[in-house]
Formats: structure tokens, C-alpha cells, sequence
């Protein structure tokens, strides 16, 4: 029998009870992400001794092997659900839900409940999923732990992007559907709010970024968060230099962002330092060497984060880059230090 078919038996509830058994137990020829989906769900068997089984194997699996599969976006809601509300809770597994974009809304706003301060920080940072789902500022801003520094957070973003009227500026929501092992994207309005046309703008690229910006300073800062996570490039581009830096980290977590945008901002010298550190951070933008190039080449970077990328760049980059005088200082003697390091016989 197939993986695939031994996975969809378990599932379906055709599996005999010694086959339950031996999956309960952990025996089964099954990859992590479908062994520990197929556990979840055995947990609520009709047999005592296999759900006490699948229980047990839960619970002496590695927790840090647990978070790695519980950041996967294709991780099944079921997993997310369980391992929510799971006593005792284990703070590594919270932050990989609260943190995974494929988490629904509903897990998002049960953990919200009871999170301790640094995972609502987390929580509240995702607009795109307190957009789609507004509940979730309710639960953060019942949860005890909630600090006045987070309940400002909260207020701040009910007024900013929902006008205290959460329910009523969401991004339109589908009608709920029966549960699905994969997690619908967050929708795309069908018309931005706000009077953004392109149309009738001027040829010359001076004279359009001028008209453009001129359009987008008339919006609300509800209607600009909105266009930096689903407008058009040339939009996110101004967006990216919105004094509101909540406006600006939107641009950042636009589904439409492509990697030579990130490129492209990060040589950026008009954006804030915040939206440089947000790319500093990311592990998946910063695999790209003209990302962390242009991180530390670009003088608003943080002299900490671009000493710390800088010994990833080539010895040609890192020899221009100690002669640059429009970098701080700080990071032009840690590129020369770098370069005398590199120059050193091995022992």
C-alpha cells in the first residue's frame, strides 16, 4: 500500500483497529507532516487504547521538530487547532502557529486569547490576516497578558485600518466552508477602495511618480494599507516611503511583492530603517546576494545588521564597500577588518 493510500485510509476511517494501533504508536511508513496529521486525528478514536496511544506518541515527539512542521504552509488546520489549545503549552510551538501565514483565522483568534505578550506582538504584526479576520483584535485585546503598550497596538489599528468598525472595513470574506486540509489565500478585493486610476497619467516617469504620489496622498491610511498589500508595483514602490510605517511594513507583506522588488528596496536610501531591518530579518529575502548587498551598501541600514551581513559578500564587493565614503564609518572598519581576516594564511 502506497503512502498516499495509507494516508487517506487513516483518514477516511477505513483503517482496521491493529492498523490504528500501529499508526497510534508511531510505526507507520508515513512522512512527519502526514504521521503527525493522522496522530491528531486518531487522538479523537473511538478505541480508548488508540487514542491513549496517539496521545502518547504526541507527546514524547521532539518539540522543536513539532514547531518545524507546524511552520509549513501546507501544515492541515487540524494540526494548527490542536497543538493551540494542547496543555502544557510550549512556547517554540505557539510561536510557529502565530508566525505561520497558513494558520486560519480562527486558530489565530483562539491563541490570541491567551498568548503571552511577545506572541501577540507577533499576532498583530500580520495586517493581511487581521484584515481578512477582525476577531482576532478582539481576543488580543481580551487576553490578560495584553500590556497598555499592546492595548495601544490594538486601538491604533481598529481606528487606522477598520475605523472602529472592524466587521465593516474587512476584506470581503467568503461564506464558511467545510474544513480543508489547505488554507484559502487571503482574497483580493475586486476594486480598491479609494481613487487610485492609473489612467491619464503622465508619460514621462518624473512627472507619473509625481501625479502618482499626488493620488495616493489623498487616501486614507486604511485605503493605502490596502493598496500596498494588493495594488499595483509602481504603487507599492511610493507606498514602501509612506511616512506611516504601518503603511510601509504592508508593502512588505503583499502577496504580490516579487524578490527583485525586496532588491530594489533594499538599495532604497528614502525608505525608514524599520523596513530595512523587516528585510534584514527575513531568511528566505536574505538567501539572495544582491539583497544583502544592497542592505549594506545602502546607508540607512543599521551599521549592526549590515556589520553582520557583510561576510557574505565576495571579496571584490567587500573591497569597494571599505572605500565607500557614503557609509558609516563603523561599517567601512568592519569591511576593511573583514578583508584583513580573509588575507590571513591559514594556520
Amino acid at each position: 500500500m502506497s503512502q498516499s493510500n495509507l494516508h487517506q485510509m487513516l483518514l477516511s476511517g477505513a483503517a482496521p483497529r491493529n492498523l490504528r494501533i500501529l499508526i497510534a504508536r508511531g510505526s507507520a511508513p508515513l512522512p512527519p507532516r502526514q504521521m503527525l496529521e493522522v496522530l491528531v486525528f486518531l487522538l479523537k478514536d473511538v478505541d480508548a487504547e488508540v487514542s491513549d496511544r496517539a496521545r502518547q506518541t504526541l507527546g514524547s515527539w521532539d518539540r522543536k521538530e513539532i514547531a518545524e512542521l507546524l511552520s509549513s504552509a501546507d501544515c492541515a488546520p487540524a494540526v494548527l487547532d490542536y497543538f493551540t489549545g494542547a496543555v502544557p503549552a510550549d512556547d517554540s510551538i505557539l510561536q510557529a502557529i502565530a508566525t505561520n501565514p497558513a494558520s486560519p483565522g480562527e486558530t489565530i483568534q483562539t491563541l490570541a486569547l491567551a498568548a503571552p505578550v511577545h506572541l501577540l506582538e507577533k499576532i498583530l504584526d500580520n495586517r493581511v490576516r487581521i484584515l481578512a479576520f477582525p476577531a482576532i483584535l478582539e481576543s488580543a485585546g481580551q487576553n490578560p497578558h495584553a500590556t497598555p503598550e499592546i492595548r495601544r497596538l490594538i486601538q491604533e489599528i481598529e481606528v487606522e485600518f477598520f475605523g472602529g468598525k472592524k466587521r465593516d472595513y474587512a476584506i470581503d470574506e467568503p461564506p464558511p466552508e467545510p474544513a480543508s486540509t489547505e488554507e484559502a489565500p487571503v482574497p483580493e478585493p475586486e476594486v480598491l477602495p479609494g481613487d487610485l486610476s492609473l489612467e491619464g497619467l503622465p508619460v514621462d516617469p518624473e512627472a507619473r511618480q509625481a501625479e502618482l504620489g499626488k493620488r495616493i496622498s489623498g487616501l486614507s491610511v486604511r485605503e493605502k494599507v490596502q493598496h500596498a498589500l494588493f495594488g499595483t508595483r509602481e504603487v507599492r514602490t511610493i507606498l514602501i516611503r509612506d511616512t506611516n510605517k504601518e503603511v510601509a511594513k504592508s508593502v512588505l507583506r503583499s502577496p504580490k511583492l516579487t524578490e527583485s522588488e525586496i532588491e530594489s528596496i533594499a538599495a532604497m536610501r528614502s525608505v525608514a530603517e524599520d523596513i530595512l531591518s523587516e528585510i534584514a530579518k527575513s531568511k528566505s529575502w536574505t538567501r539572495s546576494y544582491a539583497v544583502v548587498h544592497n542592505l549594506v551598501r545602502n546607508p540607512k541600514t543599521p551599521p549592526t545588521i549590515s556589520q553582520r551581513l557583510m561576510f557574505r559578500l565576495r571579496h571584490q564587493d567587500l573591497m569597494l564597500l571599505s572605500r565607500d565614503r557614503s557609509i558609516p564609518d563603523a561599517v567601512r572598519y568592519h569591511a576593511t577588518r573583514a578583508l584583513n581576516q580573509r588575507s590571513r594564511p591559514s594556520p
